[in-house]
């Protein structure tokens, strides 16, 4: 997305990573419905690339003035203590995750809890499993994102080097690595998965350098997307949607792909697909081209509750994470039928909406009054 040095800010950028945490919400709790609307289903990359592309923009946004002046040891450090921060949320996601699942493991008689989200050797080997844990080593489904967060941010300080030298020669070396990584299946192993981590961060980083690389871009050039590439950018989101045909789902619609998935297999999420990169790029070009970064529906209340949660990424990310376990249970005892179904996404939505909104309240330092019905009226509209 461009962006000019000295304007305001750029709505978008909140609003769609906070729309991204929801997706991912959506997508997390099993067996729901609602996830048959969401990113994924539309094309060939999901909630999961915009929100790491939208984390390497937002990182150097914030990382660049630093960078810039040379002081590559205060960026170091920054972001060092920025990787300790998601590593103990990611701590923290884990820990309580654990005891929610066992509880209800235990609660329902139920040891798809733990089984499935590949949590049982907590009870085998407790400090064996809890000190893979601590070494990430250990990376129970659904909680995979974070690490690969933290090695990023370790990584950040040196694409923001490379950024400074040349934007060509820091997109190089991180196309590079991915490339590398891709051929020699070179990964950080883990517990569960023979392949290594499902996030694998040596190809991650091209996505999150490339996203550092468009914010740096945009702080030294003003600049506009091109009307004479949205037309192949056009297509080629077009593409993917029939790839995807989403309509298969649904019996009312022709059930039959115009188009097989098999021409573009393998699509590995993990080692991030060629196709996952580019749809995710295209996807962003095409926003920032029909939607202003001042729009005046970006400022509405219902869009100010989505960008509040893309403005606390880390914690509503890790809030989510929680209440899609939460979700899981009330759909596996209740029955996934459309009232709980409703019940579920609604009051996890509202949830991650009024907790972002409360830690933004109390990050302003506000001395005005609690008022739950205007919030939830800001949400509702």
């Amino acid at each position: 997305m461009s962006m000019s040095p000295r304007k305001e800010r750029d709505l978008r950028i909140d609003f769609f990573r906070g729309l991204a945490l929801v997706f991912i919400f959506i997508d997390h709790v099993p067996d729901n419905s609602w996830a048959s609307v969401t990113l994924r289903n539309f094309g060939f990359s999901d909630a999961s690339e915009v929100f790491v592309l939208l984390a390497g923009y937002s990182a150097g946004l914030a990382y660049w003035s630093m960078c810039e002046r040379g002081d590559f040891q205060g960026t170091w450090l920054r972001a060092s203590r920025r990787a300790g921060q998601i590593y103990i949320w990611h701590i923290g996601v884990f820990l309580a995750s654990a005891v929610l699942l066992y509880t209800a493991a235990r609660l329902f008689q139920n040891p798809d809890y733990v089984n499935n989200i590949a949590m049982a050797e907590l009870a085998t080997a407790p400090w064996h499993t809890l000190a893979s844990a601590l070494l990430l080593f250990y990376q129970p489904n659904q909680m995979n994102i974070l690490p690969m967060y933290v090695v990023l941010m370790f990584w950040l300080p040196v694409a923001l080097f490379l950024l400074r030298k040349s934007v060509l020669l820091a997109l190089a070396v991180s196309f590079g690595i991915w490339l590398i990584a891709n051929i020699a299946s070179i990964n950080l192993p883990t517990q569960h998965r023979v392949d290594g981590w499902f996030f694998n961060p040596f190809a991650w980083q091209l996505l999150f350098t490339t996203g550092a690389a468009a914010s740096v871009m945009a702080r030294r050039v003003q600049s506009y997307p091109r009307n004479a590439l949205l037309i192949p950018i056009a297509a080629y989101l077009a593409f993917a949607f029939i790839v995807a045909a989403p309509w298969v789902q649904h019996s009312w619609l022709p059930d039959g792909r115009l188009i097989s998935r098999e021409i573009v297999e393998p699509m590995s999420k993990p080692d991030l697909s060629p196709w996952r990169f580019l749809h995710v790029l295209a996807l962003a070009y095409f926003v920032a081209a029909v939607v202003p970064s001042n729009a005046a529906w970006l400022k509405r209340p219902w869009a100010n509750a989505v960008s509040t949660c893309g403005k606390h990424s880390l914690e509503i990310f890790s809030l989510g994470t929680l209440l899609s376990f939460f979700g899981w249970i009330a759909l596996t005892e209740l029955g996934s039928n459309h009232l709980t179904v409703l019940a579920v996404n609604v009051v996890g939505i509202a949830i991650m909406g009024m907790t972002a909104w409360q830690m933004s309240r109390r990050a302003q330092g506000s001395s005005v009054p609690l008022r739950p019905r205007s919030s939830v009226q800001a949400l509702a509209s």
